[in-house]
């Protein structure tokens, strides 16, 4: 079976000044939860996507950190203020559990960008967009020990794919000061 390129189905996801800032620091301030759906793993989705930057030669700040230093609410986090050169933003809007129980089918529907510290408006994101994602584990069912492993395992891909069309942040050049 041939192997699919990196980032293939990710078409809403488009590279935007990443090159020209080649970020280093990048704060992944809490996930948004815009889905309605109380049972999102925020946290999960949160990590997972801060360990996908560090697969991509980018260096978040930690979690505890970052929450350490933001009040209780997200709108008090001033990009930048951290000393990062870059944020991640993730809101995800949407949250299909109807075919988990059944099929192991979840699907994710996220915005997500790695917004410029110096200019974080969406407008003028380094990379991002709007992301769907499908995950079928129903071949791999019998393979968890328990449902919140295989949900685990779930959101992991969901972050895997979204990231896949993340250039990995070029380590030659240094991040861009201004």
């Amino acid at each position: 079976m041939p192997l699919k390129p990196r980032g293939l189905g990710n078409d809403g996801l488009v590279v935007g000044r990443l090159k020209s800032v080649n970020p280093l620091e990048v704060a992944v301030p809490k996930v948004e939860n815009a889905s309605g759906q109380r049972n999102v793993p925020l946290e999960a989705l949160r990590q997972e996507f801060q360990e996908g930057l560090v697969r991509l030669r980018y260096s978040p700040l930690s979690l505890e950190y970052v929450d350490r230093n933001v009040q209780v609410t997200e709108a008090s986090y001033a990009p930048g203020s951290l000393g990062e050169q870059a944020s991640l933003k993730i809101v995800v809007t949407g949250w299909d559990t109807s075919r988990w129980n059944s099929h192991a089918n979840l699907v994710v529907d996220l915005d997500v960008y790695l917004l410029d510290a110096a200019e974080p408006e969406i407008s003028k994101a380094l990379w991002g967009g709007h992301a769907t994602r499908t995950v079928d584990l129903s071949g791999q069912r019998a393979s968890f020990i328990s449902d919140g492993a295989m949900l685990q395992r779930a959101v992991e891909l969901a972050v895997e794919e979204t990231l896949a069309s993340l250039p990995a942040r070029d380590a030659e050049r240094g991040p861009t000061t201004r």
